[in-house]
């Protein structure tokens, strides 16, 4: 198994499901900030140029949140998917939710406070992006699981207990 990807992108979800997973696979850096994923031997693997991407044999899977339902599937045995219908489609839920919903802000928060050269970013975008998730929908004790699973690294921009932090 093979994962292209780069760890400040949504590949991180990947790469910590893997692990998480403990599997064997290979992982190929893509650096976007220098092109490389519009070189003909990524494009060959991927021709939208985006990452991550799972190689697996001949299967090959881009989105992030597909693929890592792809592979608590395939490794049913790890447990990393609860086995029951409504279990199941909180998970789903969450993870669409943190998807559509959630990587607005987080992304917001991250380009202003690491992303963005230091002159481009704008502290006041940092409050506006946490409110926004403030007002969102109750939390369930799946929640935190999922936004994990769903966000990497960015996900200590998200748990409550954080949110009030100064970054």
């Amino acid at each position: 198994m093979k994962l292209y990807g780069f760890p400040p992108t949504r590949s991180i979800r990947v790469l910590w499901t893997l692990r998480e997973l403990d599997v064997e696979f290979e992982f190929v850096n893509v650096d976007p900030t220098k092109g490389e994923h519009q070189r003909p031997e990524f494009l060959a693997v991927n021709p939208a140029g985006k990452l991550p991407v799972l190689v697996d044999g001949d299967f090959i899977l881009t989105e992030s949140v597909a693929i890592v339902l792809y592979l608590a599937e395939k490794y049913p045995e790890k447990g990393l998917l609860p086995s029951g219908l409504r279990a199941r489609a909180e998970v789903n839920r969450w993870l669409l939710f943190s998807a559509t919903e959630l990587e607005q802000p987080i992304w917001r928060i991250a380009r202003h406070t690491s992303l963005y050269p230091p002159e481009k970013r704008l502290a006041a975008e940092i409050p506006i992006a946490r409110q926004g998730f403030l007002e969102g929908p109750p939390l369930s004790s799946a929640t935190p699981w999922c936004l994990l699973f769903a966000m990497g690294k960015h996900a200590v921009f998200l748990h409550p207990m954080w949110l009030a932090l100064d970054s």
